[in-house]
């Protein structure tokens, strides 16, 4: 009789795991998380930590697209819309980005660009790899807080 009970339970537990971890968000080195945006294909959206900076969001945006979505470190990832109301996710907040060059993304100049690293820039590129690399003093920065 146990046995009977026990089966489709496990059955219906296996199948809402799966079920989950299929729509699940990437997570990054450092925590945070990213998934693709519906409203265009190539768009992604990295969603808000406390105390995240811009090198914080580059490092889940060049995580998600090498390891997420398996493109290549030298993609290129422009920002489509800084931090903001989330288009994947009522109720949270997140930055835009996109692995595809639309023309509705501007492109910077060198000095429009500047020296620091953008989250807030539309247009503002690096390529997956130079994102990745922030990862690990975004790490770092992370466990100094107590976040980790």
């Amino acid at each position: 009789m146990r046995r009977s009970v026990f089966l489709p339970s496990l059955l219906l537990l296996c199948a809402t795991f799966f079920a989950s971890s299929a729509s699940a968000d990437f997570v990054a080195r450092n925590w945070m998380k990213a998934a693709p945006n519906p409203t265009r294909a190539g768009y992604f959206e990295v969603f808000q930590k406390a105390t995240a900076g811009p090198s914080d969001y580059w490092c889940a945006a060049g995580e998600f697209v090498r390891y997420g979505l398996r493109e290549h470190n030298t993609t290129r990832i422009y920002v489509v819309r800084g931090l903001g109301p989330s288009q994947a996710r009522k109720g949270r907040h997140s930055v835009l980005f996109s692995y595809v060059k639309y023309d509705n993304i501007p492109d910077l100049s060198d000095k429009e660009k500047g020296y620091s690293v953008s989250i807030s820039k539309p247009g503002y590129h690096l390529s997956a790899a130079h994102g990745s690399s922030f990862c690990r003093k975004s790490l770092q920065d992370f466990r100094k807080r107590g976040l980790l």
